[in-house]
């Protein structure tokens, strides 16, 4: 008897163990990954892209943290290390989110709804002309 009790009250456990909800699944952000510069677009006008601005990437970590890494052509046309930065992102809803690197402005980004594409938006000024610089970049 003290077996067949035994037996039971694993089975009991076991059963119950098995029937846990789903709904205690922690969703990741869609943000979280490696993004590269896929596009570029200056006062609405798409830029023709090097290859070596291709490699330009943003890393955003599930801590809220990120980390941005830049490349530039250099003088002998060769694609060479130019700077990384690093910063803090957060997300607003909706799609939206806020993040920052370093000491500059808090940049409004968006994501589309398959989370596969995402923009970020910049207004400044060079020469007196007034420039929005948008871009674009899909995820790895």
């Amino acid at each position: 008897m003290k077996n067949f009790t035994l037996f039971c009250a694993i089975c009991i456990t076991i059963i119950s163990l098995s029937c846990s909800s789903d709904d205690d699944a922690v969703t990741q952000d869609p943000i979280i990954g490696k993004w590269t510069l896929s596009q570029r677009f200056q006062n609405g006008v798409e830029t023709q892209l090097t290859e070596c601005f291709k490699t330009n990437e943003v890393i955003f970590v599930a801590d809220g943290t990120l980390k941005s890494t830049f490349h530039r052509i250099a003088t002998n046309n060769s694609c060479e290390f130019s700077h990384e930065a690093s910063g803090t992102w957060e997300n607003l809803g909706n799609n939206k989110y806020t993040m920052i690197e370093g000491d500059d402005k808090p940049y409004v980004c968006e994501i589309n709804e398959a989370g596969t594409v995402f923009s970020i938006e910049d207004n400044f000024e060079f020469q007196g002309e007034e420039i929005l610089l948008k871009d674009v970049l899909t995820k790895n």
